[in-house]
């Protein structure tokens, strides 16, 4: 890590708004096992630990509609929430048997914390999952809030989700940075007139390099040497 990058930073950023899945955390073989315990019960077969990395992003209702559509179950709205409900009773029951932060994660977000960073998480995973996974994996603190799929009225790719959690954790959006794994990341970012940072390992079909952002990572201890560039403008 630069150690210019401590004093760039600060002088452009104050605040960090993080995605989880597939960027701070690799949640997918948790993932894979409650939603396969779901389509077990609906007679279906398991779907694979990939499976899940392309299923997940858009929220677990998404991801379950994906996990019957590849069995050719297209799910109505109310059966979609239904099997949802289930998903999530699966997934809140053990939601850390096989999930760790990726590599460099906790030195990283150690070392916003010393620079006075806040640091927020926006997913569209539900909120309390979230937050259980975050305290175990000892991320909050120093991350002070999570912004869920049910957290507020609206998600990504909506921009409000981003700009409600600046909001609540007094951060400035004119000083946010975004960094997540997706296009939905990069397109609520810069509806909200937020930079994004992209990782190379998420969970997404397309390409990070693709997607748009103004950079992208392939470690995430990296990822202050690319804010430190980006605060040089």
């Amino acid at each position: 890590m630069h150690p210019n990058a401590d004093n760039l930073i600060p002088s452009r950023f104050d605040t960090v708004v993080y995605d989880l899945d597939g960027t701070l955390i690799d949640s997918a073989a948790d993932m894979q096992v409650a939603v396969s315990r779901v389509l077990a019960d609906h007679g279906l077969p398991a779907i694979t630990d990939q499976d899940a990395r392309m299923f997940m992003g858009e929220g677990s209702q998404v991801t379950m509609r994906r996990a019957f559509a590849k069995y050719g179950r297209t799910l109505a709205d109310e059966e979609a929430k239904a099997v949802t409900r289930e998903f999530v009773r699966y997934y809140e029951a053990e939601p850390m048997r096989f999930t760790t932060a990726f590599d460099g994660v906790p030195e990283v977000v150690a070392r916003f914390d010393r620079l006075g960073l806040r640091q927020g998480v926006c997913t569209n995973k539900f909120e309390r999952p979230s937050r259980i996974i975050l305290e175990a994996l000892k991320l909050m603190p120093p991350i002070l809030d999570v912004a869920g799929a049910d957290t507020f009225a609206v998600r990504k790719p909506d921009p409000g989700h981003i700009l409600q959690l600046i909001d609540r954790i007094g951060g400035n959006p004119a000083r946010a940075v975004m960094i997540g794994d997706s296009v939905h990341d990069v397109a609520a970012a810069h509806a909200a007139g937020v930079p994004a940072v992209l990782v190379s390992w998420g969970y997404t079909a397309k390409p990070a390099h693709e997607l748009g952002a103004e950079a992208v990572i392939e470690r995430f201890d990296a990822l202050p040497e690319a804010l430190g560039r980006l605060a040089a403008g």
